[in-house]
């Protein structure tokens, strides 16, 4: 009898397709496995890119509420007769603020949109469309960025030492609660008070704030149609995994 002859090929085929099945079936439980914690993964940061563009949202809108509000109050000022006053009451002291003395800067987004971008976490989605406008974030917001250097580097170079120039900005100051606390009444609500004259002078600065909020609604407004779709993509992602 030949070696051949004498050695069990069936059973050692079938040993053999054995071990290959039992090899592929752990590969496959390995890569379910894996599958299912990216799914995981992906889930929990949809979850919370989907808390920071809510919040990303409500402050979008409030920037863009004030960006509206200032512009109406650069017009406001700029309609009042050149060698008038500014009338000294709340409703001007508030104008005269908000176009001399603040600026609401936009925070695009650190946590979860920061993940995301990061090389992980963009392979993670599987949604496409969200993939690819998750991605284009910061292009989207890098113009708004750029409107918000300009304006803060207008208020501390130009419109608020200008202000201080021609008035007491206490009572300027004083329309904001959070600043009004404890200060003396003296600073707020000074007797006399300094009269704020429009001049040419004055009007060149509305008018150069009045440009530059223009430009800013004009940049705000991809950016909150973007954040919306994100939103929807979002909840429409999560809302199928339920």
């Amino acid at each position: 009898m030949t070696a051949s002859q004498t050695l069990p090929w069936k059973r050692l085929l079938a040993e053999a397709v054995a071990i290959v099945l039992s090899m592929l079936l752990a590969f496959s439980i390995d890569a379910w496995w894996d599958n299912r914690s990216d799914r995981h993964a992906e889930q929990l940061l949809l979850q919370r890119l989907k808390a920071d563009f809510t919040d990303i949202q409500l402050a979008i809108l409030m920037i863009e509420a004030e960006h509206r509000e200032t512009s109406a109050a650069c017009i406001a000022i700029m309609s009042i007769p050149e060698g008038a006053q500014v009338p000294p009451t709340p409703e001007y002291d508030r104008m005269v603020a908000l176009v001399f003395l603040t600026s609401r800067t936009f925070n695009p987004g650190m946590g979860a949109v920061a993940a995301f971008l990061s090389s992980e976490g963009a392979k993670l989605v599987e949604n496409q469309p969200l993939a690819n406008l998750l991605l284009s974030w910061s292009g989207l917001v890098e113009e708004l960025q750029e409107e918000d250097v300009f304006l803060q580097q207008g208020l501390a170079l130009r419109w608020i030492p200008f202000l201080k120039s021609r008035a007491n900005i206490g009572p300027y100051l004083a329309v904001y609660p959070e600043i009004n606390v404890g200060l003396p009444a003296h600073i707020a609500q000074p007797q006399p008070r300094t009269p704020l004259i429009v001049d040419a002078e004055l009007v060149n600065n509305v008018l150069d704030r009045y440009k530059l909020q223009q430009i800013a609604l004009r940049d705000i407004g991809p950016v909150i149609h973007a954040v919306d779709e994100i939103l929807r993509l979002l909840e429409d992602d999560l809302d199928a995994r339920l």
